[in-house]
């Protein structure tokens, strides 16, 4: 269903985003991002920028882009959460 205002969009697309994170903190642990920390965020970021750059070039590749944009605002979030010392918190269940 289509939000009805722009508020209400940007609150259904944050909570996608936040379900995406959560979910591969799930898969893949802590312990992959606390290893490098916030460079590490940022070297993952440039690794999606430059994919993105290479997907919008090509025509009618949709979902590729999609997840790629996903991917950079996840690591945005991640990146925040590193500066505020939150991102070790642990997660809740199920």
């Amino acid at each position: 269903m289509k939000p009805g205002t722009f508020n209400q969009a940007c609150y259904e697309v944050a909570k996608e985003i936040a379900d995406v994170v959560i979910n591969k903190q799930r898969d893949y642990g802590k312990d992959n991002i606390l290893a490098f920390g916030e460079f590490g965020v940022l070297v993952r970021t440039n690794d999606k920028i430059a994919r993105l750059k290479n997907l919008l070039n090509k025509e009618g590749v949709t979902e590729p882009r999609i997840d790629a944009w996903v991917d950079i605002i996840g690591y945005g979030i991640i990146a925040l959460l590193l500066d505020r010392d939150w991102f070790g918190l642990e997660l809740e269940e199920k």
